[in-house]
């Protein structure tokens, strides 16, 4: 799955969490056996763990070698030795007491069962009146018959023979009993502080490794759409590269999470569970193997009918920020048409789409836990009747059964985690796919290989030399044949009507597109062979939509970069005829701007806006019909200031209004993306019919005898 590409990256301390994972898992697996032990050994054999007696009476020893077989006698001899009257126990070595240990609980237990039922059978044992050899074996076929797992029960009996032992010799089996609880509830205790430490540590790496995931993804998302021209913004779409930055990175960023500490926990319980329920010799090991293939069954299935509806529920959120993105930047103009209901019914459906889907998911997930916990509870049921017959027949003890239960919860638990991964992870897997189609694709507009050397100094110089132009998947060009020069030092305006490629035209001077036929030269060098850093160094740019950032009138001003010192934002503003409203605020140049600007008027937006790029000091100056907002006066004031101030530049001026560009140096006309008028506007009112249309719509007839004259 595309997610653990993510994941892999963290490996390092993905293996430090499996590690702590598996040693939390091994304590608390651990944790059940001692609990049976405790039962078992420490309450019903009375801390007794062999039946290995550490002292033995004589007569008890003698008794033991009458039913021990002839290849056992000799290790049980060498095994004591007599001290003071009492046999006492003298071997060590570990492999030669568990031997000792097996041969040992056949005759125990039979010498404890004679006991309990009086001293008649135990004299005519004595007196040889009846054969230990033959008591042995008919005691062996008699267990075996009863069921295949006798050793819980000869060993418990064997052991109550060696607890009634110590009574005999005045040992305090109290005190050894206590002492045994003790022992094993300090090492339980032991072992669940190591768990929890574990636990701490696991889920401190797997915290620190989630938020490095995340902060990865988000700065290389970030840096690759910084990076993406216009087309591929428009590809995508604000609206869902807004939500694959934030909604699918926290996707997998919380399944990172969950992976390395839920999903990678359960199977290693699980499989730990499984040997351990195999390690006990219950005999009712089939039911987990029944109860395993029920939840696998379960969580499969869930997992096959929920992932096909993550990748949907994706795209629907996408729309449901489109659609809330319209209503919110729309609302003047939905209010002005009286639209709200309208709007809000289609936002209540894009809403709905997403609630319908995941209410589906949630039915399923809703549908998986109560069906595992019905497997889990007729599992315990069927361990507790089956049990209970072992421990009639006396194949089985309480502490087994107990431990049995609690593996095998932890068995289903096991499955329950993983089912809430059948429903994390492909979510997570459909939003990594969407974050990679962003992270794959390469930008159309990239540094060249090998980048032009220009001349220097810069001089500004811009040319458009047979200049084509076509958006991705249109059919038709916007812009065919495009050829002018536009001078330093000079003004040159470029109108046209709606839709004739002006806008166009100016972005393909800082490729926010690139030409699809000629070329666009800065100074007889191909923008296409400068590196965009360098490229953009060189020019101010303009946009049709002022935009401005949250902070201060200052920083948006110096927004190029920290050389741009006081007196350069100064002198900016004041070409811009920003200096006046900037000294009538109480706070001057550190008064707040709010995000986009929305605590200014219009025209101060685009003013600041014009600051901005001219404080950049750039040699190239590019303006996007950026004095719309600006009344007459302003608009005339600011292009008196821009030729004055600006004559090393060569200044491009995008606009509708024929009084911002009857002044220029150069008039470019645009009509259906082809140049049909250059020149000057008293020579274009001549020679263009397209300009004089425009002129005539907004010049009245002196006006238009004075431009001819």
């Amino acid at each position: 799955m595309k997610v653990f590409r993510f994941i892999r990256r963290e490996w390092r301390a993905a293996l430090l969490i499996v590690l702590m994972l598996i040693a939390q898992a091994a304590c608390e697996m651990a944790l059940p056996g001692y609990m049976s032990r405790l039962v078992d050994v420490g309450i019903q054999q009375g801390g007794v763990e062999s039946a290995v007696a550490e002292r033995l009476s004589v007569q008890s020893h003698h008794d033991l070698k009458l039913l021990l077989p002839p290849a056992d006698k000799a290790l049980f001899e060498q095994a004591y030795g007599l001290a003071d009257g009492v046999y006492v126990l003298q071997v060590t070595d570990r492999q030669k007491l568990e031997a000792l240990d097996r041969a040992l609980q056949m005759p125990g237990a039979l010498l404890f069962m004679m006991a309990q039922r009086g001293e008649q059978g135990l004299q005519a044992l004595r007196s040889g009146a009846i054969n230990g050899e033959a008591v042995r074996v008919m005691a062996e076929k008699a267990l075996q018959a009863r069921g295949p797992q006798p050793e819980s029960l000869l060993r418990q009996a064997a052991s109550q023979f060696v607890r009634a032992e110590y009574e005999r010799l005045g040992l305090d089996t109290y005190q050894m009993q206590q002492r045994y609880l003790w022992k094993n509830g300090l090492i339980m205790l032991g072992m669940t502080l190591l768990m929890g430490l574990a636990a701490a540590t696991a889920s401190f790496f797997t915290s620190r490794s989630a938020a490095r995931i995340g902060r990865d993804l988000r700065s290389r998302v970030f840096h690759k759409v910084i990076g993406f021209s216009k087309a591929e913004i428009d590809r995508f779409s604000t609206a869902s590269l807004i939500t694959r930055s934030g909604n699918d990175i926290r996707q997998v960023e919380q399944t990172a999470t969950m992976t390395l500490r839920m999903f990678l926990y359960a199977p290693i319980i699980g499989v730990i569970g499984i040997w351990r329920v195999s390690q006990l010799q219950s005999g009712l090991s089939w039911i987990v193997v029944v109860a395993v293939v029920c939840a696998a069954s379960l969580v499969g299935l869930l997992a096959g009918r929920a992932a096909p509806k993550f990748a949907v529920i994706q795209k629907l959120v996408d729309r449901q920020n489109m659609v809330t993105r319209e209503i919110l930047t729309g609302l003047p103009v939905i209010r002005a048409f009286t639209r709200e209901r309208h709007e809000e019914q289609r936002f209540d459906k894009a809403n709905r789409d997403i609630i319908d889907m995941a209410r589906y998911i949630s039915n399923l997930f809703m549908a998986l836990i109560p069906s595992l916990m019905l497997v889990m509870n007729m599992t315990m049921l069927a361990i507790v009747w089956f049990g209970g017959h072992g421990i009639d027949n006396g194949t089985l003890q309480v502490g087994s059964m107990m431990a049995m239960i609690s593996y095998t919860m932890y068995i289903i638990m096991a499955f329950m985690m993983l089912s809430m991964g059948s429903i994390m992870i492909p979510r997570a897997n459909a939003s990594a796919e969407r974050i990679l189609e962003v992270l794959d694709t390469q930008s159309d507009i990239t540094d060249p290989e090998v980048e032009a050397v220009m001349d220097a100094p810069v001089q500004g110089r811009v040319q458009f030399d047979d200049v084509s132009f076509r958006y991705p998947e249109a059919e038709d060009d916007v812009l065919s044949h495009i050829s002018f020069t536009a001078e330093p030092g000079q003004l040159t305006a470029i109108i046209g009507g709606t839709g004739s490629g002006k806008s166009t035209l100016i972005n393909l001077i800082p490729r926010l597109y690139d030409v699809t036929g000629g070329s666009v030269r800065i100074d007889g060098v191909d923008v296409r062979q400068m590196k965009l850093h360098t490229l953009r160094g060189l020019i101010g740019y303009v946009p049709q939509q002022a935009v401005l950032f949250s902070g201060t009138i200052e920083s948006n001003i110096k927004f190029a970069g920290e050389h741009i010192d006081d007196r350069q934002m100064e002198a900016a503003a004041r070409i811009a005829q920003a200096d006046q409203f900037i000294s009538e605020k109480e706070d001057g140049y550190q008064s707040p701007v709010a995000r986009g600007g929305s605590n200014v008027s219009g025209g101060q937006r685009q003013r600041l806006s014009i600051a901005r790029a001219l404080a950049a000091q750039p040699k190239v100056l590019l303006f996007d019909d950026s004095f719309s907002a600006l009344d007459y006066r302003t608009d005339l004031q600011l292009r008196q200031a821009l030729r004055r101030e600006m004559k090393e530049a060569s200044v491009l001026i995008v606009a509708q209004r024929i009084a911002t560009v009857m002044q220029a140096d150069k008039i470019i006309v645009l009509d259906q993306g082809r140049v049909v008028g250059e020149g000057r506007h008293q020579e274009l009112l001549r020679t263009s019919q397209v300009y004089r249309a425009i002129a005539e719509s907004q010049l009245s007839a002196e006006e238009l005898k004075g431009g001819e004259a």
